[in-house]
Protein backbone atom coordinates (compact mmCIF):
# COMPACT_ATOMS: atom_id res chain seq x y z
CA UNK A 1 0.00 0.00 0.00
CA UNK A 2 1.34 3.25 -0.71
CA UNK A 3 2.23 5.74 2.17
CA UNK A 4 1.14 9.33 2.47
CA UNK A 5 3.15 12.13 4.39
CA UNK A 6 0.89 14.38 6.47
CA UNK A 7 1.83 18.19 6.71
CA UNK A 8 3.23 17.01 10.52
CA UNK A 9 5.79 15.15 8.83
CA UNK A 10 4.36 11.85 9.95
CA UNK A 11 3.89 8.54 7.79
CA UNK A 12 0.68 6.15 7.21
CA UNK A 13 -0.88 4.15 4.71
CA UNK A 14 -2.91 5.76 2.22
CA UNK A 15 -6.86 5.18 2.97
CA UNK A 16 -9.05 5.81 0.53
CA UNK A 17 -12.43 5.70 2.90
CA UNK A 18 -11.16 8.69 4.53
CA UNK A 19 -10.97 10.28 1.07
CA UNK A 20 -14.21 9.42 0.27
CA UNK A 21 -15.38 10.26 3.92
CA UNK A 22 -13.65 13.71 3.52
CA UNK A 23 -15.23 14.65 0.47
CA UNK A 24 -18.68 13.31 1.67
CA UNK A 25 -18.65 16.32 3.77
CA UNK A 26 -18.70 18.39 0.66
CA UNK A 27 -22.42 17.41 -0.07
CA UNK A 28 -21.60 15.57 -3.44
CA UNK A 29 -23.27 12.91 -5.48
CA UNK A 30 -22.04 9.31 -5.08
CA UNK A 31 -21.28 9.16 -8.77
CA UNK A 32 -18.95 12.32 -8.65
CA UNK A 33 -17.68 10.39 -4.84
CA UNK A 34 -16.77 7.72 -6.94
CA UNK A 35 -14.99 10.11 -10.00
CA UNK A 36 -12.73 12.08 -7.19
CA UNK A 37 -11.53 8.86 -5.48
CA UNK A 38 -10.44 6.85 -8.94
CA UNK A 39 -8.94 10.46 -9.54
CA UNK A 40 -6.58 10.77 -6.67
CA UNK A 41 -6.10 6.68 -6.86
CA UNK A 42 -4.60 6.74 -10.41
CA UNK A 43 -2.24 10.09 -8.93
CA UNK A 44 -1.08 7.92 -6.12
CA UNK A 45 3.28 7.50 -5.35
CA UNK A 46 5.08 6.11 -2.85
CA UNK A 47 5.29 9.31 0.05
CA UNK A 48 3.02 11.42 -1.71
CA UNK A 49 2.67 14.54 0.44
CA UNK A 50 -0.89 15.11 1.87
CA UNK A 51 -1.48 18.79 0.61
CA UNK A 52 -1.02 17.64 -2.69
CA UNK A 53 -3.58 14.32 -2.54
CA UNK A 54 -5.84 17.72 -1.32
CA UNK A 55 -5.33 19.44 -4.56
CA UNK A 56 -5.60 17.23 -6.92
CA UNK A 57 -9.20 16.71 -5.44
CA UNK A 58 -9.72 20.46 -5.42
CA UNK A 59 -8.18 20.59 -9.33
CA UNK A 60 -11.03 17.57 -10.26
CA UNK A 61 -14.08 19.24 -8.42
CA UNK A 62 -13.53 22.39 -9.82
CA UNK A 63 -13.64 21.12 -13.26
CA UNK A 64 -16.50 18.41 -12.64
CA UNK A 65 -20.40 19.37 -13.03
CA UNK A 66 -20.84 20.74 -9.82
CA UNK A 67 -17.44 23.51 -9.21
CA UNK A 68 -18.74 25.04 -6.26
CA UNK A 69 -18.24 21.37 -3.94
CA UNK A 70 -14.39 22.54 -3.62
CA UNK A 71 -15.37 25.49 -1.96
CA UNK A 72 -16.91 23.50 0.83
CA UNK A 73 -14.59 20.87 0.67
CA UNK A 74 -12.19 23.43 1.21
CA UNK A 75 -13.38 24.47 4.78
CA UNK A 76 -10.60 23.77 6.98
CA UNK A 77 -7.90 25.62 4.53
CA UNK A 78 -10.90 29.15 4.43
CA UNK A 79 -10.71 28.84 8.39
CA UNK A 80 -6.95 28.81 7.91
CA UNK A 81 -7.12 31.62 5.84
CA UNK A 82 -8.80 34.11 8.04
CA UNK A 83 -5.44 35.30 8.97
CA UNK A 84 -3.02 36.52 9.28
CA UNK A 85 -4.07 38.19 12.56
CA UNK A 86 -6.45 36.14 14.32
CA UNK A 87 -8.75 39.37 14.84
CA UNK A 88 -11.37 37.59 12.03
CA UNK A 89 -10.77 34.02 13.91
CA UNK A 90 -12.08 36.07 16.87
CA UNK A 91 -14.94 37.36 14.94
CA UNK A 92 -16.11 34.40 13.20
CA UNK A 93 -16.01 32.33 16.57
CA UNK A 94 -18.29 35.13 18.11
CA UNK A 95 -20.35 35.02 14.74
CA UNK A 96 -21.18 31.41 15.83
CA UNK A 97 -21.72 31.81 19.30
CA UNK A 98 -24.66 34.23 18.36
CA UNK A 99 -26.14 32.08 15.80
CA UNK A 100 -26.58 29.97 19.19
CA UNK A 101 -28.66 32.64 21.24
CA UNK A 102 -25.21 34.36 22.94
CA UNK A 103 -24.19 38.05 23.00
CA UNK A 104 -21.08 38.70 22.07
CA UNK A 105 -17.97 41.45 22.98
CA UNK A 106 -14.47 40.84 21.65
CA UNK A 107 -11.39 42.09 22.21
CA UNK A 108 -12.04 42.92 25.61
CA UNK A 109 -9.87 44.42 28.08
CA UNK A 110 -10.61 43.68 31.38
CA UNK A 111 -8.80 44.06 34.95
CA UNK A 112 -8.01 40.80 36.88
CA UNK A 113 -6.96 40.47 40.21
CA UNK A 114 -3.68 40.59 39.05
CA UNK A 115 -3.02 41.93 35.66
CA UNK A 116 -5.07 43.28 32.87
CA UNK A 117 -6.14 41.14 29.95
CA UNK A 118 -7.29 41.51 26.06
CA UNK A 119 -10.04 38.97 26.47
CA UNK A 120 -10.84 37.58 22.55
CA UNK A 121 -14.39 36.94 22.86
CA UNK A 122 -16.80 37.20 25.63
CA UNK A 123 -20.04 35.76 25.64
CA UNK A 124 -23.04 35.62 27.54
CA UNK A 125 -26.17 33.78 28.08
CA UNK A 126 -29.36 34.31 30.06
CA UNK A 127 -30.86 31.13 29.86
CA UNK A 128 -29.24 29.48 31.24
CA UNK A 129 -27.10 32.41 33.14
CA UNK A 130 -23.65 32.06 31.45
CA UNK A 131 -20.41 34.50 31.36
CA UNK A 132 -17.69 32.83 29.45
CA UNK A 133 -14.01 34.17 28.65
CA UNK A 134 -12.83 32.64 25.31
CA UNK A 135 -9.33 32.07 24.44
CA UNK A 136 -9.10 31.73 20.57
CA UNK A 137 -5.86 30.24 19.18
CA UNK A 138 -5.68 30.81 15.73
CA UNK A 139 -2.98 28.65 13.62
CA UNK A 140 -2.44 29.39 9.48
CA UNK A 141 0.28 26.45 9.39
CA UNK A 142 -1.57 23.32 8.52
CA UNK A 143 -0.68 20.13 10.66
CA UNK A 144 0.19 22.80 13.62
CA UNK A 145 -1.17 21.70 17.06
CA UNK A 146 -2.52 23.77 19.94
CA UNK A 147 -0.43 22.53 22.98
CA UNK A 148 -0.79 22.27 26.74
CA UNK A 149 1.22 25.72 27.38
CA UNK A 150 -2.27 27.47 25.74
CA UNK A 151 -4.53 25.39 28.05
CA UNK A 152 -1.92 26.59 31.12
CA UNK A 153 -1.98 30.44 30.46
CA UNK A 154 -5.96 29.91 28.81
CA UNK A 155 -6.30 28.65 32.31
CA UNK A 156 -4.18 31.11 34.73
CA UNK A 157 -6.01 34.12 32.42
CA UNK A 158 -9.51 32.49 33.81
CA UNK A 159 -8.41 32.41 37.01
CA UNK A 160 -7.33 35.86 37.57
CA UNK A 161 -10.34 37.67 35.89
CA UNK A 162 -13.16 35.63 36.86
CA UNK A 163 -13.70 37.03 40.35
CA UNK A 164 -13.87 40.52 39.44
CA UNK A 165 -15.95 40.10 36.00
CA UNK A 166 -18.43 37.77 36.89
CA UNK A 167 -17.01 34.88 34.30
CA UNK A 168 -18.29 31.26 35.65
CA UNK A 169 -16.76 29.29 32.36
CA UNK A 170 -13.54 29.54 30.49
CA UNK A 171 -13.17 28.17 26.70
CA UNK A 172 -9.66 27.76 24.26
CA UNK A 173 -11.35 27.55 21.01
CA UNK A 174 -8.84 26.40 18.11
CA UNK A 175 -9.14 25.80 13.88
CA UNK A 176 -6.73 23.44 14.33
CA UNK A 177 -6.19 20.25 16.05
CA UNK A 178 -5.04 20.19 20.28
CA UNK A 179 -2.44 17.92 21.86
CA UNK A 180 -3.54 15.08 24.30
CA UNK A 181 -2.00 16.74 26.99
CA UNK A 182 -3.93 20.03 26.36
CA UNK A 183 -7.35 17.86 26.54
CA UNK A 184 -6.35 16.19 29.65
CA UNK A 185 -4.84 19.00 30.87
CA UNK A 186 -8.78 21.10 30.00
CA UNK A 187 -10.77 18.51 31.16
CA UNK A 188 -9.10 18.27 34.69
CA UNK A 189 -9.05 21.79 35.25
CA UNK A 190 -12.56 23.09 33.69
CA UNK A 191 -11.68 24.86 30.99
CA UNK A 192 -13.96 23.91 27.31
CA UNK A 193 -12.45 23.07 24.43
CA UNK A 194 -13.79 23.44 21.07
CA UNK A 195 -10.66 22.59 18.73
CA UNK A 196 -11.17 21.49 15.04
CA UNK A 197 -12.45 17.96 15.57
CA UNK A 198 -13.11 17.93 19.46
CA UNK A 199 -15.25 17.57 21.27
CA UNK A 200 -16.31 14.55 18.56
CA UNK A 201 -19.07 15.91 16.49
CA UNK A 202 -19.68 18.81 18.07
CA UNK A 203 -16.21 20.74 17.21
CA UNK A 204 -15.35 23.65 15.37
CA UNK A 205 -16.21 22.11 12.32
CA UNK A 206 -19.12 19.98 13.07
CA UNK A 207 -20.34 23.68 14.21
CA UNK A 208 -19.88 25.29 11.27
CA UNK A 209 -21.37 22.67 9.49
CA UNK A 210 -24.55 22.28 11.39
CA UNK A 211 -24.97 26.18 11.25
CA UNK A 212 -23.72 26.76 7.92
CA UNK A 213 -21.40 29.57 8.56
CA UNK A 214 -19.39 29.41 5.74
CA UNK A 215 -16.44 32.02 5.97
CA UNK A 216 -15.86 34.31 3.14
CA UNK A 217 -12.76 32.89 2.47
CA UNK A 218 -14.32 30.06 1.43
CA UNK A 219 -15.33 31.50 -2.12
CA UNK A 220 -13.68 30.45 -5.27
CA UNK A 221 -14.48 33.19 -6.97
CA UNK A 222 -13.29 35.95 -5.68
CA UNK A 223 -9.29 36.33 -5.11
CA UNK A 224 -7.26 36.41 -1.83
CA UNK A 225 -6.67 40.27 -2.14
CA UNK A 226 -10.68 40.87 -2.40
CA UNK A 227 -11.22 38.27 0.48
CA UNK A 228 -8.93 40.20 2.51
CA UNK A 229 -10.74 43.77 1.45
CA UNK A 230 -13.95 41.97 2.62
CA UNK A 231 -12.20 40.46 6.26
CA UNK A 232 -11.17 44.35 6.92
CA UNK A 233 -14.60 45.65 6.38
CA UNK A 234 -15.85 43.38 9.19
CA UNK A 235 -17.60 40.91 6.43
CA UNK A 236 -16.98 37.41 7.62
CA UNK A 237 -19.54 35.19 7.11
CA UNK A 238 -20.60 34.04 3.35
CA UNK A 239 -24.52 34.69 4.99
CA UNK A 240 -23.94 38.21 5.58
CA UNK A 241 -23.41 38.53 1.60
CA UNK A 242 -26.30 36.66 0.68
CA UNK A 243 -28.35 38.95 3.26
CA UNK A 244 -26.89 42.01 2.03
CA UNK A 245 -25.42 41.44 -1.46
CA UNK A 246 -24.44 45.44 -1.17
CA UNK A 247 -21.31 44.14 1.22
CA UNK A 248 -18.82 43.26 -2.47
CA UNK A 249 -20.05 46.79 -3.29
CA UNK A 250 -16.65 47.62 -1.75
CA UNK A 251 -14.87 45.23 -4.52
CA UNK A 252 -15.95 46.99 -7.21
CA UNK A 253 -17.32 43.76 -9.19
CA UNK A 254 -18.60 44.05 -12.83
CA UNK A 255 -22.23 43.01 -13.29
CA UNK A 256 -21.25 39.97 -14.85
CA UNK A 257 -18.48 38.93 -11.58
CA UNK A 258 -21.15 39.95 -8.92
CA UNK A 259 -23.38 37.73 -10.31
CA UNK A 260 -21.12 34.84 -10.60
CA UNK A 261 -20.11 35.62 -6.59
CA UNK A 262 -23.86 35.58 -5.81
CA UNK A 263 -24.72 32.15 -7.49
CA UNK A 264 -21.50 30.39 -5.66
CA UNK A 265 -22.66 32.41 -2.38
CA UNK A 266 -26.09 31.00 -2.73
CA UNK A 267 -25.18 27.77 -3.38
CA UNK A 268 -23.16 27.66 0.05
CA UNK A 269 -25.52 29.39 1.93
CA UNK A 270 -28.86 27.91 0.78
CA UNK A 271 -28.64 24.48 -0.07
CA UNK A 272 -29.38 21.99 1.81
CA UNK A 273 -26.59 19.29 2.78
CA UNK A 274 -27.13 15.62 4.11
CA UNK A 275 -25.66 15.39 7.87
CA UNK A 276 -22.19 14.47 7.53
CA UNK A 277 -20.96 10.97 8.54
CA UNK A 278 -19.93 10.07 12.32
CA UNK A 279 -16.68 10.21 11.46
CA UNK A 280 -14.27 12.76 13.73
CA UNK A 281 -10.92 12.19 11.22
CA UNK A 282 -12.86 12.83 7.90
CA UNK A 283 -10.11 15.46 6.41
CA UNK A 284 -7.09 13.68 7.68
CA UNK A 285 -5.78 12.51 4.53
CA UNK A 286 -6.66 15.27 2.39
CA UNK A 287 -5.77 18.29 4.87
CA UNK A 288 -2.61 17.49 5.88
CA UNK A 289 -3.97 17.53 9.80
Amino acid sequence: MVQVIKATGEVEEFSEEKVRSSIKRAGISHELENQVAAHVISRLYENIPTSEIYHHIIEFLGTSSHPYTKARYSLKQAIMALGPTGYPFEDFFADILQTKGYKTQTRQTLLGKCITHEIDVVAQNDAPLEKIMVEAKFHNMPGTKTDVHVALYTKARFDDIKEKNGFNAGWLVTNTKISSDAINYCECSGIKIVSWNHPEQNGLRDLVEKLNLMPVTILTTLSQTQKQILLDGHVILCKDISASPEHLTILNLTEEKEKEVLEEVDFLVNRKMEEPEQETAAQQMTSGS
